[in-house]
């Protein structure tokens, strides 16, 4: 008896009616946002946003005049830029880590959830696509979904689920204030 197997067995079950179009492309929508917003609480819950920001702020603006740096070969503002480089360095190591706190909130619930889903929607087209898409892009079919008999082109859950993420949860991370800004 395999203990995992169960536990995903026990959820794709319950989640039998909305495992078939048009309700699994709604449904994993949905659950698109919920991640997103999850992700964003435990951001602004774990990490000084503010002080990722202003540190962000601070490392562009030496980025640039690296750049001018380099391009002029300015001796004094190569050695400014040498000069502030380990402060940089810094900066960067903290703000990854002040990305990564999150993330140990988050992590265990999103792998459950997607292991969930992929049971539930393995080999099976979530969404579709009102056109033909494989006849533009040949490689999409088997790769990202699958040609629909009768016109049209079915999408795999991942991709699906990343077109979905990647359009809301940005969205919700920029009206929450995180996220856009921190490129995450």
């Amino acid at each position: 008896m395999d203990l995992w197997s169960d536990f995903i067995g026990f959820f794709t079950g319950i989640l039998g009616p909305v495992s078939q179009p048009p309700f699994s492309a709604v449904f994993i929508l949905f659950v698109s946002v919920a991640l997103a917003l999850i992700a964003s609480w435990a951001t602004m819950r774990f990490s000084d946003v503010e002080q990722m920001k202003a540190n962000m702020e601070e490392v562009s603006e030496w980025r640039k005049k690296l750049d001018v740096a380099r391009k002029t070969m300015d001796p004094l503002l190569l050695q400014e830029v040498q000069d502030q480089q380990g402060r940089i360095m810094r900066l960067n190591t903290e703000m990854m880590g002040s990305r990564c706190k999150p993330m140990c909130i988050y992590y265990i619930p999103f792998i459950i959830i997607f292991g969930i889903l992929n049971a539930l929607y393995a080999g099976v087209p979530v969404a579709f696509l009102p056109f033909n898409a494989q006849k533009l892009l040949p490689f999409l079919d088997p790769m990202l979904g699958t040609n629909i008999v009768g016109g049209g082109f079915g999408l795999w859950f991942w991709p699906w689920y990343l077109l979905s993420s990647l359009g809301l949860g940005n969205l919700i991370r920029k009206v929450l204030g995180v996220g856009v800004e921190l490129g995450m």
